[in-house]
């Protein structure tokens, strides 16, 4: 979310073919916003422990070369990063929406909305094909109009590229986001479960939980690290 500080944390296992963890990571962000939409992740902790000194002296270089660039740069940057995500802009003629129900959630009552694929789609942008083969569900806040959660179920194999990755049917994600006093919308958590084939050659299983908290506003790297 642009304009804000954050931490973010991210657990990601691993998983053998029964479903069983092999192996399990957590690491620790703090999000600095550089203005004009960009922003940097400074790892702090990985497996609960500090990162060490030369991985956040690094990190802190890095940073002050990013700070110092000309807002020009910084603002090709993040809209590079829009162009790269153009492919959701699609969504709301990839699926039929139907209301199926309500549900009152923390933030509010909301509406179920459930999405199914459109027979009659055509995908304007590559990465957009791949929403013929998931379907959805929605919670809609009544009141701000904004998604509050979005639960996502990939329902046949999604492919990207030719022969680069394969998304396995029955991958399935869930977004949710919260409501600040502010009133703005930000990430809340992303929790992925998914079975991936990389380069057709390589089963890759593995769930990934992130969460998003300890939003203020305009920090600097200092206040940040706080």
């Amino acid at each position: 979310m642009a304009g804000y500080a954050y931490t973010k944390n991210v657990v990601e296992r691993q998983l053998d073919s029964a479903g069983n963890e092999k192996s399990a990571a957590e690491d620790e962000f703090l999000i600095v916003p550089l203005g004009y939409g960009d922003s940097f992740e400074k790892l702090s902790k990985h497996n609960g422990e500090p990162v060490p000194d030369e991985v956040r002296q690094h990190a802190e270089k890095e940073l002050e070369k990013l700070r110092v660039e000309p807002p020009t740069v910084k603002q090709r940057r993040f809209e590079k990063a829009l162009a790269e995500r153009a492919y959701m802009n699609e969504v709301p003629d990839a699926f039929d929406f139907h209301i199926t129900g309500t549900e009152d959630l923390p933030t509010g009552r909301a509406w179920i909305v459930e999405a199914t694929p459109r027979p009659d789609y055509e995908p304007r942008s590559r990465y957009a094909r791949v929403f013929a083969k998931m379907r959805g569900t929605l919670w809609i806040d009544q009141k701000d109009l904004q998604w509050v959660k979005a639960d996502a179920l990939a329902v046949d194999n999604v492919s990207f590229g030719l022969v680069i990755a394969r998304l396995a049917k029955g991958s399935h994600i869930l977004l949710e986001q919260q409501k600040l006093s502010s009133g703005d919308w930000v990430p809340k958590s992303l929790q992925a479960k998914a079975a991936a084939r990389l380069f057709v050659l390589f089963p890759h299983k593995f769930e990934e939980n992130i969460t998003y908290n300890n939003y203020r506003r305009s920090a600097t790297l200092e206040t940040a690290a706080r």
